[in-house]
C-alpha cells in the first residue's frame, strides 16, 4: 500500500520511484520518505483549508442572501423571495458537495500520513510525536448544520410561496 502511495506521490509531484533491483526500495530512502510525507501532508492540509474556505464563502453568501430575502419579504416582493430561497437551497447544496469532498479527498492522505512518520521515525531512531489527522471530528457538525439550512432554506421557500 505504501509503495503504490509513493508512487502515486510521486508521478504527481515529479519524483520517481525507483524499481531497478541495483537500488535500493523506496521505503529505505530517507529523502523519498521525507519527500512523500511533506507532499501527503501538503495535499491532506490543502484540501481541509479548501472545505473551510467553502464554509466560510458559504456563510457570508448565505448572509446576504437572507439580507435580500428579508427585504423581499418586507416589500412584499414574494417572487423575488422565491427565488431568494430557490438560490439559498442551490448555494447550500453546492457548498455541502463541494466541501465533503474536499473532506473526502483530504482524508485520502491520512493512512499515508501516519504510515510515512512511522517510518521516518523509526528510519532516523527518533521518538517523533505522531500527528493523528482528524477525519471526521467535524463530519457530523457540519452535516448537521448544513441539513438545519437546508431546512431553514425550505421553510423559506415554502413562506414565500404561500404568500404568493
Amino acid at each position: 500500500m505504501l509503495i503504490d502511495s509513493l508512487r502515486y506521490l510521486g508521478n504527481h509531484s515529479g519524483m520517481t520511484v525507483r524499481e531497478s533491483p541495483d537500488e535500493h526500495a523506496p521505503e529505505d530512502d530517507k529523502a523519498l520518505l521525507i519527500a512523500a510525507l511533506d507532499h501527503s501532508w501538503a495535499w491532506y492540509d490543502r484540501r481541509r483549508q479548501r472545505a473551510v474556505e467553502l464554509i466560510n464563502y458559504y456563510l457570508v453568501a448565505t448572509a446576504i442572501l437572507l439580507t435580500a430575502y428579508t427585504s423581499a419579504i418586507n416589500g412584499k416582493h414574494y417572487g423575488i423571495a422565491t427565488a431568494l430561497a430557490l438560490a439559498g437551497l442551490g448555494l447550500t447544496a453546492l457548498t455541502a458537495t463541494g466541501a465533503l469532498n474536499e473532506a473526502r479527498a483530504g482524508a485520502l492522505a491520512v493512512p499515508a500520513l501516519t504510515e510515512l512518520q512511522d517510518r521516518i521515525a523509526d528510519r532516523l531512531s527518533i521518538g517523533m510525536f505522531r500527528f493523528m489527522p482528524q477525519t471526521r471530528a467535524n463530519g457530523p457538525a457540519v452535516a448537521i448544520a448544513l441539513g438545519l439550512a437546508t431546512l431553514l432554506n425550505i421553510g423559506a421557500l415554502i413562506y414565500a410561496l404561500v404568500r404568493l
